[in-house]
């Protein structure tokens, strides 16, 4: 066919060869995959006709995607895109932050911030590794957080706030004194020379004159910090005093007056373990002026033998555990209780709550028959008891109690014109409780994948001066989470293998140098080694120097303290914490919550809420005691938890409320604890607003890696996640409306745990992982299999790694023994 000299046009349009089509109909993912389907044909046919080589997306991401945890790596840059970006010079853009997945590295060997320039990437990534980047780890702490919904505060300038008179200061000693309130010169002067105490407090001044002055049951009632230890010991002692001085002046058959063989006189009973302790050291100093008086202990998790002895030797005030004394009273021939005149009841809403109420009926009762049985042999002792019941609230329970142990009780409290108050405002009034008014309050405002790094940056910041906070105490609610933070603050996250510092165990005066094996992957261990730090029925650990919380001018000491440890333990930990001069944080559940005066006690950290309202006035008591300064702060979550700002206004009395209540938020306490003390210079010009946020990053980075490079480590940052999530569930019917658990983000909560798993696929912790759980279906007697095969991840006896198993099988079944003895709920709290 001839040229007829026509030209056809086959210019590709700019949309393609075809038109794209539109899917209409049918379900949604269908029609996604039909139009992904016709989109890729529409490529590669567009891509024959112009002679260029396809290129598949899903090959430049996903097919190079690694599943690492239960996260996925950025894709790696082509050789052909690294040039690229090195010959880039544009303005900056927006990347991902990112980490290199291998060893722990020290924060300045970290990848520049999300906000500089390409091109200076390019540069240090090449410098360390000579190439383009390898595979990346993504840690996105400051997106998709919820927003707060509380308003910032206006801050007001120290210089010009008003000073705030000390609610539970002692008085002035120029009006009062202890002689003017009843007290022989003798006792007031010990207590001026020996124990530095000027002047009572008022609710001392109110309490040591009614209860010399009459033998009338008493209810004590005052704020945490207010000195109620010395308010009922201070009567008992001076009674005591003038019994056996009575006795002496009547020529009686001893002619010795009061001692250890004249019999039992006062009873205290205590919740806990280390309020009893305390009220006993108390008792101990007062004594000192009186030697020939004898005080002793009867406490849970010590050798009954060991109290039958002391029992034996005679004593004449007897501080104890309800659950303890009781037991004695049973068994013990030696207790003789028919000469006790005075019983106090201290913390009487905690012995409630810890279902004492039992117990305590008995001792009573036992009190009661016994006196009736026998006569009075002492010339001037009382013929009647006394009942003293001290609580902070005056709750329903504290109610029952006094029902069961006192009869026409006086009411005493320390201002006299609260009960005015009260009768104005209602009966409300009278059942609440109040913050110290020098108590400095605040709440942090923190998303929960910033809380870890947020409690660093926080006690990082309270730490750096020297003499700024001498000592903290940080509440948590769980022991299993105890543990976990106390391991985390008391490592280095750079990977360096430390041994902790001489640790004092259950015997305080040999000292202990371990390797904490949480800082070792688990490994087979011979029978002389080291048990390891996790276990709970194997902490010897008191206390560590904290390498993270430690500035470069002086070191931090860290503690813990729960109930899942042994009793000597908790004893020499709270002891070597109070005697500590230095700057120190104490880890703890509740247990360190009720009546315990440690001194210099400057900041109170509630890290995770308390279970009640109660409880929280009880944690912030433990600092701005006796008209000191002091300081706390709780972290919430933003949501529904910001609604318990409330509940801390109204820990104010009248006139007071809102007063020393601030805000804070994750930013600003990451920027003050994290950020560097000179200026970020970056691309020549100074940074601010970002510096913060990788120093963060870098640091959760850290956490996440120092968890994962042990199973050890990773098991117990799993425990301690799922047991913060149960207690959080069990916070009281009144303020769950705060602590809403179907609002909480588990996933994100899991990273202030350093945890990368999602928590619908983490596994329980302290089960074997693998084939080794069949269900009982499958299994004959004496737990082997039907089929008759054996388990191939349980070694044979006699096969190598028999011995471990059998050790291991041991320590689970010691575990548990020691959970039940302990008495530890499902939770693990206190």
């Amino acid at each position: 066919m001839a040229d007829d000299g026509m030209l056809l046009n086959f210019s590709i349009p700019e949309a393609g060869l075809i038109e794209k089509v539109k899917f209409k109909g049918g379900k949604w993912k269908d029609r996604q995959t039909a139009k992904k389907s016709a989109e890729k044909w529409h490529n590669k046919a567009t891509a024959r006709l112009t002679g260029e080589n396809p290129v598949s997306k899903k090959s430049t991401t996903n097919a190079n995607h690694t599943e690492i945890g239960e996260r996925k790596t950025t894709r790696q840059i082509s050789p052909e895109t690294w040039e690229a970006a090195k010959e880039h010079r544009g303005g900056e853009r927006e990347t991902k932050r990112a980490r290199v997945d291998g060893e722990f590295k020290s924060s300045a060997d970290f990848r520049p911030s999300s906000t500089v320039n390409a091109t200076e990437g390019v540069k240090r990534t090449e410098e360390r590794h000579g190439g383009p980047p390898p595979k990346q780890i993504i840690s996105s702490l400051f997106t998709y957080n919820p927003t707060s919904i509380t308003k910032e505060l206006v801050k007001t300038d120290p210089k010009n706030e008003t000073p705030v008179e000390p609610s539970n200061a002692p008085l002035d000693p120029k009006l009062e004194t202890f002689t003017s309130l009843g007290i022989s010169p003798a006792l007031a002067s010990h207590l001026l020379n020996k124990m530095d105490m000027k002047a009572p407090t008022a609710i001392q001044k109110a309490a040591v004159t009614q209860l010399l002055k009459e033998d009338s049951d008493a209810f004590i009632q005052a704020e945490t910090g207010s000195g109620k230890t010395l308010a009922y010991l201070l009567p008992i002692v001076q009674r005591l005093m003038e019994l056996s001085a009575n006795m002496k002046k009547r020529k009686a058959e001893d002619g010795s007056g009061v001692h250890r063989d004249s019999g039992l006189f006062a009873i205290i009973l205590a919740p806990t373990r280390e309020l009893s302790k305390q009220i006993a050291t108390v008792l101990d100093n007062i004594l000192r002026c009186a030697h020939w008086l004898v005080a002793g202990t009867v406490i849970g998790g010590e050798k009954k033998k060991s109290e039958k002895a002391r029992l034996r030797k005679g004593m004449n005030i007897l501080v104890a555990t309800p659950g303890r004394l009781a037991d004695h009273l049973q068994h013990t021939e030696a207790l003789d209780v028919s000469n006790v005149r005075w019983l106090v009841l201290d913390e009487g809403d905690r012995l409630m709550e810890l279902g004492f109420e039992e117990e305590i009926q008995r001792i009573v009762g036992n009190l009661n028959l016994r006196m009736r049985a026998t006569k009075n042999k002492i010339p001037g002792l009382p013929e009647k008891r006394t009942t003293v019941l001290c609580s902070a609230t005056m709750k329903l329970d504290v109610e029952r109690l006094g029902e069961i142990s006192l009869k026409d009780a006086v009411h005493i409290r320390a201002d006299p014109a609260d009960k005015d108050r009260d009768a104005v405002n209602g009966e409300d009034r009278d059942q609440a409780s109040f913050a110290p008014a020098q108590l400095k309050q605040t709440y942090a405002v923190v998303a929960p994948k910033l809380r870890l790094v947020s409690l660093v940056g926080f006690l990082k910041q309270a730490f750096r001066r020297k003499g700024s906070v001498m000592k903290a105490i940080v509440f948590i609610s769980c022991a299993d989470s105890v543990d976990f933070h106390f391991d985390l603050v008391t490592s280095r996250p750079e990977g360096e293998e430390v041994t902790s510092p001489k640790t004092e165990t259950a015997e305080p005066e040999k000292k202990l140098e371990e390797t904490s094996s949480e800082t070792k992957p688990l490994e087979k261990k011979s029978k002389n080694s080291k048990v390891i730090q996790s276990d709970p029925t194997k902490l010897v650990v008191t206390h560590t120097e904290s390498p993270i919380l430690s500035p470069p001018t002086h070191t931090v000491t860290a503690y813990r303290l729960h109930g899942s440890l042994p009793q000597s333990l908790r004893t020499s930990t709270l002891a070597h914490f109070a005697k500590n001069k230095e700057a120190s944080v104490l880890f703890a559940t509740d247990v360190a919550s009720r009546g315990l005066d440690l001194p210099n006690v400057d900041l109170v950290v509630e890290f995770d809420p308390a279970f009640a309202r109660d409880d929280h006035l009880h944690r912030i008591g433990r600092t701005a005691r006796a008209g000191r300064d002091g300081r706390a702060c709780i972290f919430l979550m933003p949501g529904c938890e910001e609604g318990y700002v409330e509940i801390l206004k109204n820990d104010r009395k009248d006139g007071e409320s809102g007063v020393n209540i601030g805000r804070q938020d994750a930013d600003e306490i990451l920027k003050k604890g994290l950020q560097p003390a000179g200026q970020a210079i970056i691309n020549g010009k100074k940074e601010y607003k970002t510096a913060y946020m990788d120093r963060a990053t870098d640091l959760q980075l850290d956490f996440e890696r120092w968890v994962l490079a042990s199973p050890a480590r990773l098991e117990s940052a799993r425990r301690a996640y799922q047991s913060h999530v149960r207690a959080y569930a069990t916070h009281v019917a009144a303020e769950r409306g705060y602590f809403d658990i179907k609002q909480l983000h588990l996933g994100h909560l899991a990273k202030a745990f350093a945890l990368r798993e999602r928590p619908s696929g983490m596994k329980v912790p302290g089960l074997r992982t693998g084939a080794g759980r069949e269900s009982k279906s499958t299994r004959g007697k004496g737990g082997m299999p039907k089929d008759g095969h054996v388990n191939p991840n349980i070694p044979e006896e006699g096969a190598p790694g028999a011995d471990e198993a059998a050790k291991m099988r041991k320590a689970v079944r010691s575990k548990e023994k020691f959970l039940r003895s302990a008495a530890a709920d499902e939770f693990n709290l206190g």
